[in-house]
């Protein structure tokens, strides 16, 4: 499904059923989870000796597109079985190449606020206007602009999941997406030229610049409370 900003929500498909191999290792088993049946949000990686290999198929034998290290977090996008283990297809939070990994390198990523599973369904709500809070922000939308205060509305799927939908200063809106906490993507568009979201940490505060714009987004807007 898609939102009214123009992107498709974070996940369809979700895994959590866990078994155990004939040598003790764990491994993912069953059948592939909807994201409304509350699989697990994002792994991390686990048990490898020096690095997990991202794969452009579910094969042992195909071309290895990038590497990561143990604790490394990554957006579930659904398991399946192959041949002789099982591979799910992943993404790092923050964007870049899209891939397969061995399930049994995986471990659910457990949120800030203690979940590792559920449905990532907050962009779809954003979408529908189904919002859990609002209030306002600090925001400037052009470079020297003073900043002033913003509407938001924000909808939560928990874990730190959350579609945050501000009111710009010309009346226009932005959609800034966030996972574990973390703000990862923005509704940007060809219009405003694609630019890159960037973000720094000061205390409970995300400072975040998307081109000339400007937000300053406290946890509370994210998590709630």
């Amino acid at each position: 499904m898609r939102s009214k900003f123009g992107r498709i929500g974070f996940f369809s498909v979700m895994l959590i059923l866990w078994a155990c191999t004939a040598q003790g290792s764990s491994l993912l088993a069953g059948t592939l989870l909807s994201s409304e049946d509350k699989g697990t949000i994002n792994w991390q990686v686990t048990g490898v000796s020096h690095t997990l290999h991202l794969r452009e198929e579910p094969s042992i034998k195909a071309k290895i597109i990038t590497s990561y290290s143990a604790g490394t977090i990554l957006a579930n996008l659904g398991c399946r079985q192959g041949k002789n283990r099982i591979w799910c297809d992943v993404q790092q939070l923050e964007g870049g190449p899209r891939g397969y990994v061995a399930a049994e390198f995986l471990k659910p990523a457990r949120s800030p606020d203690g979940s590792t599973v559920g449905p990532d369904d907050s962009a779809l709500r954003a979408g529908r206007d189904d919002f859990d809070a609002t209030g306002s922000i600090p925001c400037a939308q052009f470079a020297g602009q003073p900043m002033r205060q913003c509407e938001f509305c924000v909808s939560r799927a928990g874990g730190g999941s959350s579609t945050v939908v501000i009111t710009k200063p010309d009346g226009s809106s932005r959609a800034i997406f966030f996972r574990m906490g973390k703000p990862v993507s923005a509704d940007t568009s060809q219009a405003d030229g694609y630019h890159e979201l960037r973000s720094t940490r000061e205390k409970d505060l995300q400072l975040i610049r998307i081109g000339d714009e400007r937000y300053e987004i406290p946890d509370a807007v994210v998590f709630g409370g």
